[in-house]
């Protein structure tokens, strides 16, 4: 008994901390807002100014310095085109190794093994839901 009444206190306790996190964490959340305003609007000027300017790079007597570099993405909008493409060009490496997931699971579900050649992990984690107060 002495357990239970020590699971409910901790657990109680627990949601309480909770809700002063997230308490302190809204505050926090209102005082930086106004400095990552200023933020990026510091950023947004010195970001206009190097492009008017044909700037790469900028550096203050301080050290401090701006410069750009590129960032690419890319998805694919269009699996069977892209599919084709690597079939018929033999461009494998336009492909990640990998595999569903969720497919994975259901596989597993319907012949209690992963596929050939597929790794998989399962573990429980603890999860949160509180009571209505």
């Amino acid at each position: 008994m002495s357990e239970d009444l020590n699971r409910y206190e901790v657990m109680s306790r627990r949601f309480q901390l909770a809700e002063e996190i997230a308490l302190l964490e809204g505050r926090h959340k209102l005082e930086l807002e106004p400095l990552k305003e200023e933020l990026l609007l510091c950023e947004r000027f010195v970001h206009d100014s190097m492009v008017s300017a044909g700037e790469q790079q900028f550096k203050t007597s301080e050290g401090h310095m701006a410069f750009f570099t590129t960032q690419n993405s890319c998805k694919v909008t269009d699996w069977d085109a892209t599919l084709a493409h690597i079939i018929e060009k033999q461009e494998w490496e336009l492909l990640n190794h990998a595999v569903n997931k969720t497919v994975v699971t259901d596989y597993i579900t319907a012949n209690q093994s992963p596929p050939p050649g597929v790794a998989y992990k399962s573990r429980r984690v603890l999860s949160w839901h509180k009571g209505k107060s």
